[in-house]
């Protein structure tokens, strides 16, 4: 079956692949920040993520204590996320997850399909691929800037700041998702010489070749 990418072009689209699903992966996992809370002596790991965190504690007004909540869940709004920095990374990874996910989408049936990408569009893709990789490292950047909140230090410490963790570790996720990032950097350049250079097919030399010879005719009449 016919295919507009060379083999380099088939490396760089399952790259991509790889890529966008530790980015998504990362994304969707609690697993950026882990630390720990305690609430009468019970110790409970805590999970942040970019948007939702596990393992947290509420205050029980008919119980009038604090609880434990040993499950995963989401900030009820945008404006519930304890940081403003944590707001702003929230959209920069959405929207380069999004770009990452759309261009992978766009990749795959050129893999089995002539004229979706060719020698003159794949720069672009992997142009839109390094905007999709800037915007996940401005996520990367911003997140730390929030570790300054009070559900950070509850959980890590009150040594926790900026780019200081505490008593917390970096989850996997965060790391997933800069190693994503630096592979779509690796895709770009892949991609200037993934796409094959479109062949013009014989028929449309025969056409053009028809065209010149009904404008040389005119003017070889007009000459005698």
């Amino acid at each position: 079956m016919a295919s507009g990418l060379t083999c380099i072009g088939h490396f760089w689209t399952m790259l991509s692949l790889i890529a966008t699903a530790l980015i998504i992966g990362s994304v969707l996992s609690p697993e950026w920040l882990i630390g720990q809370v305690v609430v009468e002596n019970r110790h409970m790991p805590a999970y942040f993520g970019i948007y939702k965190r596990c393992n947290y504690p509420i205050f029980d007004k008919q119980a009038r204590k604090v609880l434990l909540i040993a499950e995963c869940g989401i900030y009820e709004s945008f404006a519930a996320m304890p940081s403003l920095y944590w707001q702003l990374s929230a959209v920069a990874s959405f929207a380069g997850a999004a770009l990452s996910l759309m261009l992978v989408f766009l990749l795959l049936p050129s893999m089995c399909l002539r004229d979706v990408i060719t020698h003159g569009t794949a720069p672009i893709v992997g142009f839109f691929q390094i905007v999709a990789a800037i915007l996940l490292s401005i996520a990367g950047v911003l997140y730390p800037f929030g570790w300054d909140n009070r559900q950070v230090r509850d959980a890590c410490g009150e040594k926790a700041d900026r780019f200081n963790p505490g008593g917390c570790q970096i989850g996997k996720a965060l790391v997933s998702m800069c190693v994503g990032a630096a592979l779509l950097v690796i895709c770009c350049l892949l991609s200037l010489c993934g796409g094959k250079r479109r062949k013009r097919r014989g028929s449309e030399m025969v056409r053009q070749d028809e065209v010149i010879r009904g404008y040389e005719q005119p003017m070889s009449s007009t000459k005698a």
